[in-house]
């Protein structure tokens, strides 16, 4: 990720994105990066569902930033935009936008940044693979950009397991103290060990049952379409993000909770706007860089610059931590 982000910043002129229109569905959501190529002088397609105060917020950063904001007008006799006549609905409104969105200048990039709650988020994922399907039968050079939870299952390569595996071997004495009877009573599901020494892949499950079955079936559907395009020759960007403090997150309190104690585990929680500028930084190097350096097995594309805020080098399995995690939120919260 690293390496990512300084080759952006050595190139500036690659912010703009010259000769390139970004879709960005979810136009609204925090983790989106339509603030960030806004400011940097991009041409961004905006596609959210039709809620004047989402749109004047939209319109706010369009007007204050450098590049170029395109939006969907329901009354296009309209000279100047009125947030209550934009938007459109995902779930019904496809081939509507696949026409819009197809007839647009430059090279196309569909960036998938949607979020609903419960099953509404498998719908409007549905949706959105129904409209990636559409405009790459009629748009073969669409690229395509996905932000992937770092609350999912991965495999990651060898470093990140010996750095856990050094990490759990490296433990204070008191953390040895408390561990040893956790997991006594806990029938060895505290504070295990995140992998086995020398896996190489490991496998990082850091999935989050709160999250629900809705929202893992809605991003494991991003991550079968990355694939799968991106096997097909096509240009794809699919980052791991940070955890990060989103509204979806701290409005369950035992997340929220986690993710205040979460540091005490070697985890970073970052705040959405740095994590929305990073994201943006890293779909600028994919775009500029072929979607970044291609690998033997999509599961190496997917760990690239992963910024999993330390998840998948932490000496502890995630789920194993995450009660104490959110144990010690609570009591952060209360002092």
């Amino acid at each position: 990720m690293r390496e990512a982000v300084a080759t952006v910043m050595a190139n500036p002129g690659w912010l703009r994105l010259d000769g390139r229109t970004v879709a960005v569905l979810g136009a609204g959501a925090e983790m989106g990066p339509l603030r960030a190529l806004l400011r940097w002088g991009a041409t961004v397609a905006a596609v959210d569902l039709p809620r004047p105060g989402l749109w004047e917020r939209v319109l706010d950063a369009g007007r204050a930033g450098a590049g170029r904001l395109l939006v969907p007008a329901r009354d296009d006799r309209r000279v100047t935009p009125d947030p209550a006549h934009l938007g459109a609905d995902l779930t019904t409104d496809v081939p509507a936008i696949a026409e819009w969105l197809s007839g647009l200048d430059g090279r196309l990039v569909l960036g998938n940044y949607v979020y609903a709650d419960g099953a509404d988020n498998v719908r409007v994922s549905v949706a959105v693979d129904d409209l990636t399907t559409r405009l790459l039968a009629g748009r073969e050079d669409t690229a395509l950009a996905f932000l992937a939870t770092p609350t999912d299952v991965f495999a990651v390569p060898g470093d990140a397991v010996a750095q856990s595996v050094r990490a759990y071997e490296g433990r204070s004495r008191g953390a040895r103290l408390v561990g040893r009877p956790l997991r006594a009573v806990s029938a060895g599901r505290l504070l295990r060990r995140a992998y086995a020494p020398g896996s190489d892949p490991g496998i990082n499950d850091s999935l989050v049952a709160q999250q629900g079955p809705n929202y893992a079936l809605a991003k494991r559907l991003q991550r079968w379409r990355a694939t799968s395009a991106r096997a097909a020759g096509g240009l794809v960007s699919l980052n791991v993000a940070p955890p990060t403090r989103t509204r979806s997150v701290v409005k369950n309190r035992a997340l929220a909770a986690a993710y205040v104690g979460a540091h005490r585990f070697g985890v970073e929680v970052f705040e959405p706007a740095t994590s929305n500028v990073l994201m943006a930084a890293l779909l600028v190097h994919d775009l500029h860089t072929g979607g970044g350096p291609r690998h033997d097995h999509p599961w190496q594309d997917e760990a690239y610059a992963a910024a999993h805020g330390g998840l998948w080098r932490a000496a502890y399995a995630p789920r194993s931590a995450l009660g104490l995690a959110a144990v010690l939120g609570y009591g952060a919260a209360r002092s």
